[in-house]
This record gives C-alpha cells, sequence and structure tokens, in this order.
C-alpha cells in the first residue's frame, strides 16, 4: 500500500472515532457501515486503474442472462415495490440522465427484450463521469439495504456492443 493511501485509510478511522466521540453516530455497528462506505469510496479507485471494466450488480440473477441484475434493474425492481415518492423520483432523474447521455445498446430497448442475454460493463478508463451519476442509485441501494457490488474485470466475456463508455457482452461460449 502506498504512503497516500494509507494516510487516507488512517483519516478515515480517525473520523470515524470523533464521529463516534461527538455522538454523530449511536453505535459501533453504524461506525463500521461508515467505515465500510468511506473505504468503498475509496478502494475502487485503485482497484479501477488496474482492470478494463466495472459492474454494478446486485445478488438476484435476471430472468433472461441468469447473470446478476445490474444496478438500474436492481434499483427499478424496488421503485416498482414501494420506494417512496422522493426516491421514485431519484431514480427517474438518474434514469433520465443516462437515457440522455449514454448510448443505448441495440439488444435494450421497446420491445427488444435483449435476445443475446447480454450484459453491460463500463468501462473503467472513462467512467468517473457515469458514476458521478450513479451515485444516488447506489445511495437508495444502500438506504433501503439492498445488496450489490461492484464487479471489475478485464474480460467480462465476448464482446457484441462497444461504445465510448460501455461494453455489451455473451457468455465466450455463445
Amino acid at each position: 500500500m502506498e504512503n497516500k493511501e494509507e494516510l487516507e485509510l488512517l483519516k478515515m478511522l480517525d473520523e470515524a472515532e470523533e464521529d463516534v466521540r461527538n455522538g454523530k453516530v449511536s453505535s459501533i455497528e453504524s461506525t463500521f457501515d461508515e467505515i465500510r462506505k468511506k473505504l468503498n469510496t475509496f478502494a475502487p479507485t485503485k482497484t479501477i486503474n488496474n482492470k478494463k471494466y466495472m459492474r454494478i450488480q446486485g445478488k438476484e440473477l435476471a430472468y433472461k442472462t441468469k447473470k446478476p441484475v445490474g444496478v438500474f434493474v436492481l434499483t427499478w425492481r424496488r421503485v416498482r415495490d414501494g420506494y417512496s415518492e422522493e426516491d421514485k423520483n431519484i431514480y427517474l432523474e438518474v434514469d433520465k440522465w443516462f437515457k440522455e447521455n449514454l448510448p443505448e445498446p441495440p439488444f435494450y430497448g421497446d420491445n427488444i427484450d435483449n435476445p443475446l442475454g447480454a450484459t453491460t460493463w463500463f468501462k473503467t478508463n472513462n467512467s468517473s463521469i457515469m458514476l458521478e451519476h450513479i451515485k444516488p442509485l447506489l445511495d437508495l441501494l444502500d438506504k433501503y439495504n439492498v445488496p450489490y457490488e461492484i464487479a471489475y474485470s478485464d474480460n467480462p466475456g465476448k464482446i457484441v456492443y462497444e461504445d465510448d463508455y460501455q461494453v455489451g457482452v455473451i457468455d465466450f461460449d455463445k
């Protein structure tokens, strides 16, 4: 670990301890949650430099791909099943921004239903703007305790679609 990274981690721990002392955090468990959140925002920076692609996905499987659902489907399912009106609007605003600013792969869209069973991965070399705009969805997932992960790969599958920000992939044996 580089000195800069060590200093950043120590700073995070100090901030968490101070939050406990000042009563900003009510228990040790929430302190660990806060540290995890801080580490999650810090740790991907190092990983992102080492891998070509990243995908934010849930634990639930998609019916079509049999792969973990992506962040939009994961969040949409909660919106559909009962997020507050305010949280639903957050989702809709993020979704709108992505529809206006991220090319839609041809296997998505109205009545297309992803016949290839492809999944999309962000390119890490220029994904910072995408991550900035997707953060409100991650905050919603955290708020409702919906598990998700950020997966990184140099080779997530056979590329069937590519644009400046993402690739669409299928399994190599298809």
